[in-house]
């Protein structure tokens, strides 16, 4: 019978501990949901041991942890799924542990700060009394970023604390009064999501290369492009990426872009 199921019904630490009883070689696929937002990759696993993780625009640790935070979505293990190289080391009993702690910080944070599309602004006469506004320089950092365009995904890749504590400082600027929120509308969100998206595959030079798909498809302002300008844009990407990489890594990548985009543009 196929390991498969819903993380909605099957817990992932249940299903962790299955694959380890069981000394289980192969990969897990997942595509997950998360406030909204959807997330998919891989977690490999060699003897029952995990020894690595991919998603998209994360490091094997952060994508590993990030699976323990999805609400709900389908997963399948898959028997013939490998990874040459381990890249994760840790044990599955800290990985739960860590894991555990994540879901119940991202749950807490949820309550604040329901999608991380949601754009913060700053709020012009916080209402702080004659008490004086004391950050942490951490703090001061996340709230350079805050400028009305953001969204909380991008401040959070771009202040480099990781999501989870750039998320945990944003919730305390909001519930501080320092900050407000807004929600985008999904062309708004098409430009951040492409960053997240692309920074899997090509890293820091994600940005550049899209600035420049954008400006060959003489696309100034994606939140108001056109469905026809944005796929255009994905094809320059596409062939940016290719003289980077290889087609094959350039059409997957384009790929993921298209889907999100469709699923934004709907």
């Amino acid at each position: 019978m196929a390991l498969a199921g819903d993380l909605s019904e099957f817990a992932l630490t249940d299903l962790i501990q299955l694959v380890q009883l069981s000394k289980k070689t192969g990969g897990v696929h997942i595509r997950g949901q998360r406030s909204g937002q959807v997330f998919e990759g891989w977690i490999y696993f060699r003897d029952g041991k995990i020894i690595g993780a991919t998603m998209p625009g994360r490091q094997p640790l952060d994508a590993l942890y990030t699976f323990f935070t999805l609400s709900s979505g389908p997963f399948r293990f898959y028997d013939d799924r490998r990874l040459d190289k381990p890249t994760i080391t840790l044990s599955n009993e800290v990985i739960i542990m860590e894991g555990v702690a994540r879901q119940d910080a991202w749950a807490a944070i949820s309550q604040h700060l329901p999608s991380l599309s949601t754009v913060p602004r700053l709020v012009l006469n916080p209402a702080t009394g004659s008490s004086e506004i004391n950050l942490e320089p951490d703090e001061w950092r996340v709230l350079t970023m805050v400028d009305g365009k953001n969204t909380i995904a991008q401040i959070a890749q771009r202040s480099g604390l990781g999501e989870l504590r750039a998320c945990e400082i944003m919730v305390r600027l909001l519930q501080n009064g320092l900050i407000e929120m807004r929600e985008p509308s999904p062309r708004e969100a098409l430009a951040p999501e492409f960053e997240r998206i692309a920074a899997g595959y090509v890293g820091a030079g994600a940005s550049a290369l899209l600035e420049e798909a954008y400006r060959l498809a003489g696309v100034p302002d994606p939140s108001r492009a056109t469905g026809e300008q944005i796929y255009a844009v994905v094809d320059h990407f596409e062939r940016g990426v290719a003289r980077l990489l290889d087609a094959a890594r350039a059409r997957e990548a384009a790929g993921q872009l298209r889907a999100r985009a469709g699923e934004l543009l709907q």
